[in-house]
């Protein structure tokens, strides 16, 4: 588990880049179960749009990216940072099956399929109440210092 204060630690970002409020589950190197809370008070809101506010499929997809990096940042003691910084390199398969309104609470899940020669690949789910909202694939390069 983790708040949003050591997630902000982990991925040295703070509001409004920081699209994460939380995570319940979390294996170094493995998986993620990370969540998005939504209230009409997020900054995009009103502008997108003012009469029927959605969440944009970007920032779902930079959610995404950084429920991926946590399980590639952290050592198992959720604590320990190790000093590998991480480049985003590549989102396919970009699919969403419905709009994410105020209210709602993206429960994000990531699966990491592969961590060979400096490239890491996960698949990353969406939902809101159980209904998958969308999903794509998501690569990092591991650059070593």
């Amino acid at each position: 588990m983790m708040d949003v204060s050591q997630i902000s630690r982990v991925l040295k970002r703070e509001y409004p880049l920081l699209l994460l409020d939380g995570v319940t589950e979390i294996k170094s190197g493995i998986m993620c179960k990370a969540f998005k809370n939504l209230s009409y008070n997020e900054w995009f809101f009103p502008k997108h749009f003012p009469n029927n506010p959605i969440m944009p499929g970007t920032l779902q997809l930079e959610a995404f990216t950084q429920a991926v990096a946590l399980p590639l940042l952290i050592s198992e003691d959720v604590d320990g940072l190790p000093d590998i910084p991480i480049l985003l390199a590549g989102i396919d398969k970009v699919r969403y099956y419905r709009s994410v309104f105020p209210g709602d609470r993206l429960e994000i899940c990531v699966q990491i399929n592969r961590i060979a020669m400096g490239i890491a690949t996960a698949s990353v789910s969406g939902s809101v109440n159980n209904e998958m909202v969308s999903e794509c694939n998501i690569t990092y390069k591991l650059l070593e210092r």
